[in-house]
């Protein structure tokens, strides 16, 4: 039995909590680190702290840790692209590092790693769909905190994080898309009805009305819908109430 079914994580309960009262993609990752933390310090007995990254197209990068130490050493590894993070998102492969003294692998990194007490590391990536990329790494104060059993343990809450955050990131991003759209539409929507205004007083073609707002909007350099709405704030009974205003 894994760590994860031994500490009663479930892909269910993850996504619940990454979801509910989540106002942002950031309060989504600090749940799930959080979560998958305690989860990795059930499995190994080990007080164990976790940091992850996540970079998506089109949308800045996000960072998410348990603890201060956690979140510069992920930050560190954004800035200096170097690290177990970094080898494990590139390779594919768990970059595991069970004593940082023995360790020749990225100077840089390891002289801000050890004035956090951190001795041991181990990182996994998390596979994402749509061209997200992401990746978790796991902090311990113990040298040998990560051997091969432990690190099967991250490989497995690495693939549920990794359901979790897909179906959130798309949640996320059906969202996104639904107040793209009503965005969309309610700025549409006052254009449409004034160049109706337009066209029942100058008898001209919905192309004209537009034409009309455009050279308008370009004259006083404001958006169309600006014009749109001065338009139908003329009107004898003031701007009247579309489907968005109920």
């Amino acid at each position: 039995m894994t760590g994860a079914a031994r500490s009663g994580v479930r892909q269910g309960g993850i996504v619940l909590d990454l979801v509910t009262g989540a106002n942002s993609i950031t309060d989504s990752l600090d749940t799930l680190v959080r979560m998958l933390a305690a989860a990795m310090s059930a499995a190994t007995g080990a007080q164990i702290e976790s940091g992850l990254f996540l970079q998506q197209s089109k949308r800045p990068d996000a960072v998410a840790a348990t603890g201060q130490q956690a979140l510069h050493l992920v930050r560190l590894e954004q800035e200096i692209g170097q690290g177990p993070l970094t080898d494990a998102m590139v390779g594919g492969h768990p970059v595991a590092m069970n004593h940082e003294h023995n360790d020749f692998r990225w100077a840089q990194y390891l002289r801000q790693l050890r004035p956090t007490g951190f001795r041991s590391v181990v990182s996994v990536r998390l596979r994402l769909d749509d061209g997200a990329q992401s990746a978790l790494a796991f902090f311990a104060q113990e040298a040998q905190a990560f051997p091969l059993q432990a690190i099967a343990e991250a490989r497995s809450l690495a693939d549920l994080g990794s359901r979790s955050l897909n179906l959130v990131l798309k949640l996320t991003a059906a969202s996104s898309a639904v107040s793209d759209l009503r965005s969309a539409l309610e700025s549409r929507t006052p254009i449409d009805i004034a160049c109706g205004v337009i066209m029942a007083q100058n008898r001209c073609s919905y192309r004209e009305a537009i034409g009309i707002i455009s050279q308008a909007s370009n004259h006083r350099n404001i958006k169309l819908r600006k014009v749109a709405e001065g338009i139908l704030g003329n009107l004898p009974g003031g701007a009247p109430r579309t489907h968005f205003d109920h």
